[in-house]
This record gives structure tokens, C-alpha cells and sequence, in this order.
């Protein structure tokens, strides 16, 4: 009988995003209905943002930006380096899947820390590559372990932080040196820095900064979080301009469409809103922390938008709890942590909400 599909496709699972929010509210009858799941910014979009894509959508019928030149321009001088070290795309995932097509072919090997987001392995099988799978030191990425696993075979070594789920961050220190133990033929290096800008760590390094000395090193951000574009779908990545050409070679001409574009461009102008999103979230993730540890849970010091809360073998019974309260949380089994719940900061009447509806473990 004649196959249709590829045999790796038999081993993936589909991303379960959930339903939209209004729907689940009218199936629920929940009118205010929140959504602490998705580590979305809780204050909405900037309405610098709102005003440049209602401009922009008189334009629509057009093309976009097919090199999203005038984003990348803004990028570079924010991030300070050449636009020919960055490439934009329809969000993170996008920039996931080019790196693979680009990259990886099959039999070769992608170094990846477990738990971590899970479309790290789903575009290393989809290419046929391998995960290597590094476990978590507790809460915390085992760089002796990840590169332990690093071998000739290995095409790619993937980082996340802050880590997704567990809100920590892998330090400068202990990152430069496991740069140079790679040695001068190191693999491709991922750092995804997706929600680095909530960091305030002062042991928290700066990607970009690392790449004079790491020639494959691909530094992966977000407008999702900080600027809050989370539906407008765009990312980029910092990379040496080599690197940067081989992923524009499996690129997608007009991959980011022109309102995104328009937004993007917009939440980088306004800077006043890019710095009010981090102070509350700083703040309501302090005033979170304190108050989850005083009703007696346990979690890692969070350096991203959310926390990943230990709620033992209640877990399930609280989050079903907080959704009858109009709350939606992750239950961390679903993203490796059975016994956890994975909790967004909202602001301070929402983050009150939540725990009166929580209560004491």
C-alpha cells in the first residue's frame, strides 16, 4: 500500500494551544474569564502599536516587506549590531523551523535540555535528526551534563534563558566556559532569550554580546512577551551574517506580514511602554512570589513573566479549582512537571484573584 506520510510524523503530538479564550468562556459561562497560561503580557498592546497597524492596514493589499529591511534596521540599532545579522520571523517557532530546514539532516544529533519548550524536538524529528536529551539539574540546565552529550554527531546544542518552564537562567559565567570547552569545531549553539528581557539578575549575560567569540552561536528573541505581540507573530535572531544567509536561504519570501511588521516596528519606538511592561512585571512577579511562599508553595526563583508553582499531587485539583474561579492555568504536566502549575503574572487585581481562588497547599 503506498504511503502518504512521513514515518516521523507518527511520533510527534500535535501543539495543544487550547481553545480561544471567548469560546472557552461561552462554553463555560465564565464572562471574566483570565488566562494565566500562556505567559502573555498582561498589560495588552501598546497603543503606539495599535495606531501604526490601523495605519497600516489601508496597505494591506500590498505585499509586504519581503526583508522586513526597515524592522531589521530598527532591530540592529537597538541591539547593536549589523542588519545583516538578523533575521525576522513569524514568531520564534518560524525561526525554529528554519534552523532545522537549514541545518539538520537526517541521523544528526540535537542537544536538548528536558523538560524544555517542546518545538525544540518537534523540528528535530520533523528534519529526522535525533534529541539528545539532557535532564534538568532540578530546575536548573545542566551545562556539564549538555556537554557531556555533545559528540561529532552533534549538529546543534539548543538553550533556553530564561527556561521554559522553569523560569531560571543559566549564568555568564558557567555559559562562557562551556563555550569555549566546545572547542574550535563547535555546533551549532540555539540561545533562546525569549523572555530575557524580564531578567534582573545582574549574573544574567547578554547573548548578543557572547557572539564575537562563538561564530556559530544564534541568539533567538521575541516581541511576544515584552511587547506584547503575541498575535502579530514576530521574532528574530542575531547571528554572524554566514549564519544569518544560510537560514535566508530556506526563508519564505513576505514571511512576516506587513502589520506585524508595522507593530513590531512601533513597540520598538515605544520605549516607554517597553519599560513599563518589565517594572510590572518585576513587581507582580515579587509580590506573587512572596505571597504563593506565605500559602506555603514552592517554586524556583522566577526570571521570566511567570512562575513555575510545586503544588504537589494537588496539582490537578488547583487548576481545575482556579478554572471554576474564571482563571486558566498550565498544569505542568503537560510541559514535564507533573505536581507543578505554570502561572503567568497578571497584574495586581488578577494576581489577587488568583490566589484567593488558589488558597493555602
Amino acid at each position: 500500500m503506498r504511503r502518504h506520510w512521513r514515518p516521523a510524523l507518527d511520533a510527534i503530538v500535535p501543539y495543544q494551544a487550547g481553545k480561544p479564550l471567548d469560546m472557552l468562556a461561552a462554553e463555560s459561562g465564565l464572562a471574566d474569564l483570565v488566562r494565566l497560561s500562556a505567559n502573555e503580557n498582561p498589560l495588552g498592546p501598546s497603543l503606539h502599536v495599535v495606531r501604526a497597524i490601523e495605519r497600516e492596514a489601508r496597505a494591506v493589499h500590498l505585499y509586504p516587506d519581503g526583508g522586513a529591511f526597515t524592522l531589521r534596521d530598527a532591530i540592529a540599532k537597538r541591539v547593536r549590531v549589523d542588519p545583516d545579522q538578523i533575521i525576522v520571523g513569524n514568531g520564534a517557532d518560524e525561526l525554529l523551523a528554519l534552523l532545522a530546514w537549514a541545518a539538520l539532516d537526517p541521523g544528526d544529533e540535537v542537544v536538548i535540555p528536558h523538560p524544555s519548550f517542546e518545538p525544540y524536538t518537534t523540528v528535530a524529528a520533523i528534519a529526522g535528526a535525533r534529541a539528545v536529551l539532557s535532564p534538568l539539574a532540578g530546575y536548573e540546565t545542566d551545562l556539564e551534563d549538555v556537554q557531556r552529550r555533545v559528540t561529532e554527531r552533534t549538529k546543534l546544542v539548543v538553550l533556553c534563558s530564561p527556561h521554559n518552564p522553569a523560569a531560571t537562567i543559566i549564568r555568564r559565567g558557567p555559559l562562557g566556559e562551556f563555550l569555549s570547552a566546545l572547542g574550535p569545531d563547535p555546533p551549532l549553539i540555539l540561545l533562546d532569550e525569549a523572555y530575557g528581557d524580564f531578567c534582573d539578575d545582574p549574573g544574567y549575560p547578554d547573548g548578543v554580546g557572547l557572539l564575537a567569540n562563538a561564530p556559530t552561536l544564534l541568539v533567538m528573541r521575541t516581541f511576544s512577551k515584552i511587547a506584547g505581540l503575541a498575535g502579530a507573530r514576530v521574532g528574530y535572531a542575531v547571528a554572524h551574517a554566514e549564519v544569518i544567509d544560510r537560514l535566508n536561504r530556506v526563508r519564505a519570501p513576505y514571511n512576516v506580514n506587513r502589520l506585524a511588521q508595522a507593530g513590531a516596528i512601533a513597540a520598538l519606538e515605544d520605549v516607554e511602554y517597553w519599560e513599563r511592561s518589565r517594572r510590572i512585571v518585576l513587581e507582580e512577579r515579587a509580590f506573587l512570589s512572596r505571597e504563593l511562599a506565605r500559602l506555603g508553595y514552592a517554586f524556583p526563583p522566577s526570571q521570566a513573566n511567570f512562575l513555575l508553582v510545586n503544588a504537589g499531587a494537588g496539582a490537578g485539583a488547583a487548576c481545575r479549582r482556579l478554572f471554576s474561579a474564571g482563571i486558566l492555568v498550565r498544569d505542568g504536566a503537560a510541559v514535564g512537571f507533573p505536581g507543578h502549575l505554570r502561572i503567568s503574572v497578571g497584574t495586581r487585581p488578577t494576581n489577587q484573584r488568583l490566589l484567593a481562588a488558589l488558597g493555602p497547599r
